[in-house]
């Protein structure tokens, strides 16, 4: 729900001191930086406006010539234009493809478009090899072309676009959800050609909607990233004439989220506009920057998950574009709240963050520079998790501290140093308390909260009830029960206590039986069943709801039908030809009757005749092995 709520930015220029926070000069010389990228090796790759990628190593220094040079099919001539984001593929290793954001020269289009490297020079891309995969036009306006580009935690590829521009989005793009401006888009690229629209996209097959949309109501979502650790997205939207603000989501989040512009500009019903959206559908940003702080556009950042400064572990970093020496700041997220925490001011206009293989941060002034973000000296992160206990499903679990360049590692078990454990990383095997030391390049140490581990068998769930794989659709409920005891059944993904053919109706089922133990392992089994409506029977009022099931059937059937008094009733079975196969009498009283039956028969069709003191009933049994 949209609720009107004032918050405000915390300015902070000595509150953190250089020694807990500062921007260090890592590289300089360049031309109109707008992203810094890893492909998972030391380079850090920088994106220039003018349609150019170069190279820098470990101490910031610039590779000769550059790894892409597409400045001849990138549009410049407007300030939000040019070349504006870059992501790597998954498995760069391999594929050697990586995706670029831009707009087209001499259309005023955003285009995205895979390229991929050298066969023989990994420090040089192939500009031939652009295969363009999702072109969008803006039509009237050259502003708001958003730009950021990246793979999330499920492996999609996603891009934040603008709105289309001009002033109170005219034509309401980001309210529509048949056009893809302003909006949040996640499209899946792991085929290698076109791309294609994941299944769990919340608007796929939605009349009047593009399915390759994640979220919508955006503005101009510029800078954006995912947390490394936990997978929550947070979302930097540039504002307009009044407020910035930052969205965020929790990794649980299926898509689908409305951030609210053009109704609202952050909390603030947008002046002029008339509603076009509801406010319970949309979204909150956590937090809200006004311009009167002498912000102007607002730069999301990245959590912080390097190893080098336990200080900034955990930080949400964001800045703004102004140069009034706003810097950077910083939130931390506790639980569901947001706090304002350390910052530093700086002078300079920074337009974009970035992170290196192991979570280390920096940020890109406009003017050429590449800043370092640094925490509080000889702070390394030693840290194994929240819990102090750890239950774990089998009989081994993967711990792991954040990992950093140079950085050595001492774990423990039980107190006790372990042998030969000295990364980052370390598989246990044994219940016990484990713990973590941490040594940086200049010696400095920090020892993480232990944690105890506890391994948990993992159950084999079962179904115990006997369940048949054929109904008619008027059958009686069927109980159902399973081991271990206590977990739950569902049909079709519905949650269930019994079977009932009627309610569940004609057609294929699968019954699923989920049990989860305290410590939180699980296992599932399930059944798959028909319902049949049964139609073909001759239905007598003297002999209701007389069928045969499963039919067709092996050996092994079971008839089923009600007795309205108590009377003895002949089973007899023929062949086609009228051959007596078996003859059988039952002594029943009145009521629902179930009567198995276990012949061997060869493949064909029979006729079953339950003969009862008002008459005779006949079905066709088919059996077929």
């Amino acid at each position: 729900m949209k609720r009107i709520i004032l918050l405000s930015l915390f300015l902070c220029s000595t509150l953190a001191g250089k020694s807990q926070l500062s921007l260090v000069t890592f590289a300089t010389g360049l031309s109109q930086p707008l992203d810094i990228q890893n492909a998972g090796d030391s380079r850090l790759f920088i994106v220039e406006r003018t349609g150019y990628i170069k190279i820098l190593d470990s101490t910031g220094t610039a590779y000769p010539g550059y790894f892409l040079d597409i400045h001849t099919i990138v549009e410049t001539s407007y300030g939000e234009e040019g070349l504006l984001g870059l992501a790597f593929d998954p498995d760069y290793a391999n594929t050697g493809y990586f995706y670029c954001y831009y707009t087209q020269k001499n259309t005023w289009a955003i285009r995205v478009s895979r390229f991929s490297v050298s066969g023989t020079n990994p420090d040089s891309a192939v500009a031939a090899s652009e295969f363009p995969l999702i072109t969008i036009y803006h039509h009237s306006y050259q502003n708001h072309n958003g730009g950021g580009i990246g793979f999330g935690p499920d492996g999609y590829l996603y891009f934040g676009t603008g709105d289309g521009g001009s002033g109170n989005d005219p034509g309401n793009r980001a309210q529509n959800k048949d056009s893809l401006l302003g909006k949040m888009l996640r499209i899946d690229v792991s085929g290698g050609g076109a791309y294609s629209i994941p299944a769990s996209n919340p608007f796929v097959g939605q009349p009047n909607a593009r399915g390759e949309i994640w979220a919508y109501g955006l503005r101009n979502p510029w800078r954006w990233s995912f947390d490394k650790l936990t997978g929550d997205f947070w979302i930097g939207d540039v504002g307009q004439n009044a407020w910035e603000e930052i969205d965020y989501r929790p990794a649980s989040s299926t898509g689908g989220e409305n951030y609210g512009w053009r109704c609202y500009e952050g909390l603030v019903h947008t002046s002029g506009v008339s509603p076009v959206c509801s406010p319970t559908d949309t979204v909150n940003p956590i937090r809200v920057v006004n311009h009167s702080t002498g912000v102007i556009a607002i730069i999301g950042g990245y959590v912080y998950r390097g190893a080098q400064y336990a200080n900034l572990y955990g930080k949400y970093f964001y800045s703004d574009e102004s140069t009034s020496s706003i810097g950077v700041r910083t939130i931390t997220h506790v639980g569901n709240n947001f706090y304002d925490s350390a910052g530093v001011a700086h002078g300079g206009t920074f337009v974009s963050f970035g992170q290196d293989r192991y979570g280390e941060l920096y940020i890109a002034e406009y003017g050429g520079t590449i800043y370092r973000i640094q925490g509080a000296a000889c702070s390394p992160v030693a840290r194994l998790g929240d819990l102090d206990t750890v239950h774990v499903c089998g009989s081994s679990h993967l711990l792991s501290t954040p990992q950093g360049g140079g950085f050595s590692y001492v774990w423990t078990f039980n107190g006790n140093a372990i042998g030969g454990a000295d990364s980052s990383t370390f598989l246990a095997l044994q219940e016990g308390s484990y713990g973590v030391t941490v040594y940086d390049t200049a010696f400095c140490s920090a020892v993480a909260n232990p944690v105890y581990l506890t391994f948990d068998s993992v159950p084999v769930a079962s179904i115990t009830t006997i369940i048949d794989t054929l109904y008619c659709v008027n059958h009686a409920s069927v109980s159902l029960s399973g081991n271990p005891s206590g977990g739950t059944f569902y049909l079709d993904g519905n949650t269930i206590t019994s079977f009932d053919p009627a309610a569940a109706g004609v057609g294929m089922h699968s019954i699923v039986y989920q049990f989860t133990s305290v410590a939180g392992c699980s296992d599932t089994a399930s059944h798959q069943l028909r319902v049949d409506a049964c139609l073909g029977f001759d239905e007598q009022s003297f002999l209701p709801g007389l069928f045969i099931y499963p039919n067709p059937s092996g050996n092994n059937f079971n008839i089923s039908f009600s007795t309205l008094k108590w009377q003895v009733v002949s089973i007899v079975l023929t062949d086609m030809l009228g051959k007596l196969i078996s003859q059988e009498d039952y002594n029943l009283e009145a009521g629902q009757q179930k009567i198995p039956m276990h012949l061997q028969l060869d493949q064909g069709v029979y006729f079953l005749r339950v003969m009862t003191d008002n008459g005779i009933a006949t079905r066709r049994l088919v059996i077929n092995r």
